[in-house]
């Protein structure tokens, strides 16, 4: 497996935050945290313990969806805007660092 120099494993528990943040981030209403759970094909109590990790950092909220055992989840104002072009920035990065290298 090739991989970059400082690139995040695929399957590491920051790259699926950032993932999940994407994906919280990528709609108005939130997602529903089954959703993202089936959407990042994990098991619920992976999905709880990322949950609760961001949190914690202040990253998302949650709102109790009612007559259900589930929650809304939102981004923080903050962070949505980070998490939403944190992969434009990667790709600057990139593009960037591909010129530098070749002048």
């Amino acid at each position: 497996m090739s991989r970059k120099m400082g690139e995040i494993p695929a399957n590491s528990s920051s790259a699926l935050q950032e993932r999940a943040l994407n994906l919280i981030g990528s709609t108005s209403d939130g997602l529903l945290q089954s959703e993202l759970r089936r959407l990042l094909c994990i098991d619920s109590s992976k999905c709880s313990r990322m949950v609760w990790r961001m949190l914690s950092s202040g990253h998302i909220y949650r709102e109790r969806v009612p007559s259900s055992s589930t929650f809304r989840i939102r981004l923080s104002h903050q962070t949505g805007k980070a998490a939403r072009f944190s992969y434009i920035d990667r790709y600057l990065t990139e593009i960037y660092l591909e010129y530098v290298t070749r002048s």
